[in-house]
């Protein structure tokens, strides 16, 4: 099952709230200077930015607040961020061509080939003249930072210097999915709009909208692995990652110290089965486990009430991991396990030390 790119991706499904405060906003001449979008990763907030980004680049060289902003003599009443798929501004935006419209993202390196770990300083030389510019229709211009999360702080203080005096018809949209990582000056400099995870619902419908396969699915499993993220329900089912997690539980719930034996023999039938190249999606898969990893220890924690365990014998997994590390310490491994995936996706590590450093947090 394949995905389109957010820029590609006309359907907005779930957060019809935030939907509701642009519209709101566009209705009163208000629209912010600065979006902070915030929530867990995959969840569609890259989606809603080019949902925004497409309406106002469609609508903002007409006066919102004339009752005859259309030459025809129509008002304007919009009751969705929907532009119709035949419009030019759809075209220029998914082929990356719109002269109004800026997305900055972490770069390749010229030296490495390799795509950088942080939005770096050079990353954001188009800004400085995008924002000189003047947008050709009297629109609006729209700036894209996916992830806000990349910047180093460099990068960072200079975007803040931006939005402490923003210029006018230009509206920033910082796509944000780890709050921690976040400036609080700029953050406070922004209209925060919350995303949270798709309900089972919506992740089905999202499910249903690529093709996939239902019947053939345990949507309740799918579900709680994914997190209400559409972007790893995707991961998931494009992978083998299915038949993966029980040689994962398998490996934990075994003798510790696991044998690096082990491990890589784990690590080896997970390059086998996957059917993309599996260094470019390790790093992912990882990252899945210590989601539902998390996810476990706070249904373990409120007392195993709430949603119904994961995979079969989870309990006594969970029960194992507390017991030996204590709820604060195998938090603590658990977040060491996601930086330990940014540092080798951002420094290109070796995928199998890489695992076995996974499995030696959980386990030693």
């Amino acid at each position: 099952m394949k995905t389109l790119e957010p820029r590609d991706t006309y359907e907005l499904i779930g957060h019809k709230q935030n939907e509701q405060f642009i519209l709101k906003a566009w209705e009163k001449d208000k629209i912010p200077h600065s979006l902070l979008l915030s929530g867990p990763r995959g969840v569609g907030k890259a989606t809603f930015a080019f949902r925004v980004a497409r309406f106002l680049l469609n609508n903002g060289g007409i006066d919102q607040n004339s009752q005859n902003g259309l030459d025809f003599g129509q008002q304007i009443i919009d009751e969705t961020l929907a532009v119709p798929r035949e419009t030019i501004v759809n075209r220029q935006v998914a082929n990356n061509a719109h002269p109004n419209l800026l997305v900055i993202q972490r770069s390749e390196n010229s030296q490495t080939k390799k795509i950088r770990s942080e939005i770096v300083i050079d990353d954001l030389k188009p800004l400085k003249s995008f924002l000189n510019l003047k947008a050709s229709d009297a629109g609006w211009r729209v700036v894209i930072i996916d992830t806000i999360d990349d910047m180093n702080p460099n990068s960072a203080n200079a975007i803040l210097k931006i939005l402490e005096e923003p210029p006018k018809k230009v509206i920033f949209m910082l796509i944000n999915n780890s709050e921690g990582r976040l400036l609080p000056t700029i953050k406070s400099r922004c209209q925060l709009l919350k995303f949270s995870a798709l309900s089972k619902d919506d992740l089905v419908l999202a499910l249903q909208s690529y093709g996939a396969n239902l019947e053939e699915l345990d949507i309740n499993l799918v579900y709680q692995l994914s997190c209400g993220s559409m972007r790893t329900a995707n991961e998931i089912l494009s992978s083998d990652f299915l038949k993966n997690l029980n040689d994962i539980k398998g490996l934990i719930s075994g003798v510790w110290p696991v044998l690096v034996s082990d491990s890589e023999a784990i690590f080896e039938k997970w390059q086998k089965l996957t059917k993309q190249d599996p260094t470019s999606v390790l790093e992912d898969k990882i990252l899945i486990i210590k989601n539902w990893l998390s996810d476990g220890l706070v249904r373990y924690a409120r007392s195993r009430r709430g949603r119904p365990p994961a995979i079969k014998d989870e309990e006594k997994l969970f029960e194992r991991l507390i017991n030996t590390h204590g709820p604060g310490r195998l938090l603590e491994r658990l977040q060491e396990v996601e930086r330990l995936v940014a540092q080798s996706k951002g420094l290109n590590l070796d995928k199998k030390e890489t695992f076995i450093k996974f499995i030696r947090l959980l386990t030693e």
